[in-house]
């Protein structure tokens, strides 16, 4: 029995029909032949593939006719990418789980935010509890700052822009403050933070980065504040740094050698 649809968006429908039949059937399409291949009135076919086409989604040849644009690969791709680098990054966050007994993440930029990819939980009776798909504040997070530590000048300048979200009393929102902290990860690629997001949360992040040098994630371990004793915090951080190189290199990333020019510059002020 089909589930009865919830909500209705009818040209939504139709460009979701006509992108699935589209890749499913390479070549030129006309408008008559693909509102009869997907049973949907020409005028609103025609005007969904010019909007796909002013987007860059679609491509309107010579002879009037319709084909898919390379700009839905390169999206794509951005999405392949992320289902690779979780892949490739999974083997060794179990490893830091069972290293550490503390759970594990993967987190990624997206947008003014960073978005927790995969979670891995420790061979433990209790930890931090974290949520696979959660979006988190770049400034109060230690796998966002990990990641802030190597971006271009000008997507840190948007990072910082004041004013930054208190999320408890021991966040710190002052923009040099945080440029003062992020100097220190660029040269150690480790960054924590105490309390900052959650009360009773500690967090031990380190950044990924791609065959390019690009910085891609941040990745560590979230832990209840109760359960990090100050004698095992060193070998925490060694072993979130060990995984996070690691990970780099199963992208292709080679330090210094791959770093592009804006990472290794963009602790420098503007």
């Amino acid at each position: 029995m089909q589930q009865e649809k919830k909500y209705q968006a009818p040209a939504a429908e139709t460009m979701l029909k006509l992108l699935e039949f589209m890749a499913d059937h390479p070549g030129s399409w006309g408008v008559s032949e693909l509102s009869s291949a997907i049973r949907d009135g020409k005028n609103i076919v025609f005007r969904v593939l010019n909007v796909l086409a002013e987007n860059g989604y679609a491509i309107k040849n010579e002879s009037g006719k319709y084909e898919l644009g390379a700009k839905l690969f390169s999206l794509g791709m951005k999405l392949h990418n992320r289902f690779e680098l979780r892949f490739k990054a999974r083997p060794f966050l179990r490893r830091l789980a069972e290293q550490t007994g503390e759970t594990c993440q993967l987190q990624i930029p997206d947008g003014n935010r960073m978005l927790s990819v995969d979670v891995i939980s420790p061979p433990s009776d209790y930890y931090l509890m974290v949520n696979p798909g959660a979006r988190l504040f770049y400034h109060a997070n230690a796998f966002g700052k990990a990641v802030m530590a190597f971006l271009d000048k000008e997507t840190l300048k948007k990072l910082l822009k004041a004013p930054l979200k208190q999320l408890t009393p021991f966040t710190v929102t002052s923009p040099s403050a945080i440029r003062e902290e992020l100097a220190v990860i660029r040269k150690t690629r480790i960054a924590t933070e105490h309390n900052e997001y959650v009360n009773g949360s500690f967090c031990i992040g380190s950044p990924v980065f791609d065959a390019t040098g690009r910085v891609i994630a941040g990745i560590g371990i979230s832990a209840l504040s109760s359960r990090m004793k100050p004698q095992e915090e060193e070998t925490m951080k060694h072993w979130v740094l060990e995984c996070a190189s690691a990970i780099s290199a199963s992208l292709g990333y080679e330090p210094e050698a791959s770093l592009p020019l804006a990472a290794r510059e963009s602790g420098k002020e503007s």
